[in-house]
């Protein structure tokens, strides 16, 4: 074999990896062009190299992979034997991982078809692992100090998170991870062009999962207010830096309303448990008629899991936004109440940690009302409106999500609807 692209190894690696996204569609691996190497020796030689997935309806992605090649094959991680040598997923070569993250640090590659941007490169010695917990990309932590934020799935220009944590940066903003720096590409991927390749940013020591803290104190029936507050008031700050960076807009209400009720019509179709409440639903997006909403720039995915509580306070991570929308789709301004929604949805899903309903109906109320409170502290009626609309329409979301993959857990946002449209 001449190319790793001929290897069934390959395509089953990024076929069947957590951070392939187009399962279902009938993918095919049909392009690889390798960047310019990290580190190029007799014993070990490590590269990123960009795969063009094409699929049956004629759509086509761009996925990064990066490999390892050696003279001997490794225990696993194998991805075939070319003109290069063993070919392995870089990942599970832990020498290949710190030659890779060495490179970077010293901005190599300037000249070629990739480069770094680094302001802290003593951040990036040490070992380096990988981190658990990822999905949609791969995390290395180096050293304890720093982690690379490696993009599994590739789109042309700057990737958002690197844009909004820049952004917020620049603002001075102390509820986000300092970032330290970029790899981008420039290598000519038809259909692709530049894009960006990694972020690396500070690694948060001694940080608290939010979700995590979050179900064990609904499960407790332990006091979660002061840290609803200190996470109401971190959205906010994130939220004014954006509005101060990048483009905003002004939506007509009835715009929004028609768009939220054709995907509750939508919604209806694969769960049919939402019938019922067709009726109370659409009112409550109504209750945007008339309105005008501000939309800017926002998280676009915000929930407990993107949260992490650190000695020095609440940090939110993960501005890439909603991982099933495209990049554009992903860049336009929104209403910055999906937002809160988002968190205020999320804290209804760790009361599913409590044993006792009603404690954990009281819990939820306190909560929330903390976290509002701390977010818009003089939160008007009309902006109620505005939040409920968006409530339902997560909601509604959540009752299809959990209808297609755990049905036993659908009442979750069914109750949530229900008591939604009881309150308003």
């Amino acid at each position: 074999m001449t190319t790793l692209l001929e290897s069934p190894a390959l395509s089953d690696h990024v076929l069947g990896a957590r951070w392939f996204s187009g399962k279902g569609r009938g993918g095919r691996l049909t392009a690889l062009v390798p960047l310019d190497w990290y580190v190029r020796s007799d014993e070990l030689s490590v590269r990123s190299e960009i795969v063009t997935v094409t699929y049956d309806d004629g759509g086509h992605e761009f996925y990064q992979v990066v490999v390892s090649y050696r003279p001997q094959a490794l225990g696993s991680g194998g991805l075939g034997h070319t003109n290069e040598g063993h070919a392995h997923d870089a990942t599970r070569d832990p020498a290949a991982l710190r030659a890779m993250v060495s490179a970077m640090a010293q901005r190599g590659g300037e000249s070629g078809t990739w480069s770094s941007v680094v302001s802290h490169p003593e951040a990036l010695s040490g070992e380096v692992t990988v981190f658990g917990g990822e999905q949609s990309n791969t995390n290395l932590e180096v050293g304890g100090a720093a982690l690379v934020k490696l993009f599994r799935k590739l789109e042309a220009g700057r990737n958002l998170d690197i844009a909004v944590h820049d952004a917020l940066a620049r603002a001075g903003s102390g509820a986000v991870a300092r970032l330290y720096g970029w790899v981008e590409s420039t290598a000519p991927v038809p259909g692709l062009g530049g894009c960006d390749l990694a972020m690396i940013v500070e690694r948060l020591q001694d940080a608290v999962d939010g979700w995590g803290l979050a179900c064990e104190a609904a499960r407790t029936d332990s006091d979660f207010t002061d840290h609803a507050a200190a996470l109401g008031s971190a959205l906010a700050q994130v939220h004014r830096a954006l509005a101060d960076t990048f483009p905003a807009q002004r939506v007509d209400g009835a715009t929004v309303a028609a768009t939220m009720r054709a995907r509750l019509d939508q919604a209806v179709l694969a769960a049919p448990v939402l019938e019922p409440h067709v009726t109370a639903l659409t009112s409550l997006f109504e209750g945007l008629v008339g309105l005008q909403l501000n939309t800017q720039q926002t998280h676009g995915d915000f929930h407990l899991g993107q949260t992490l509580h650190t000695p020095g306070g609440w940090r939110i991570i993960d501005f890439e936004g909603e991982p099933m929308k495209s990049l554009e789709e992903r860049r336009l301004p929104d209403s910055k109440w999906r937002d809160v929604a988002g968190m205020v949805r999320s804290f209804g899903y760790a009361t599913s940690a409590a044993d006792d309903p009603s404690t954990a109906a009281g819990w939820l109320d306190r909560t929330t009302a903390a976290f509002l409170g701390a977010y818009a502290p003089q939160i008007t009626a009309e902006q109620r409106r505005i939040l409920a609309a968006y409530i339902a329409d997560k909601a509604i979301y959540e009752v299809v999500y959990e209808t297609r993959n755990r049905p036993t857990w659908v009442g979750i946002p069914l109750l949530a609807l229900q008591q939604l449209t009881e309150r308003n």
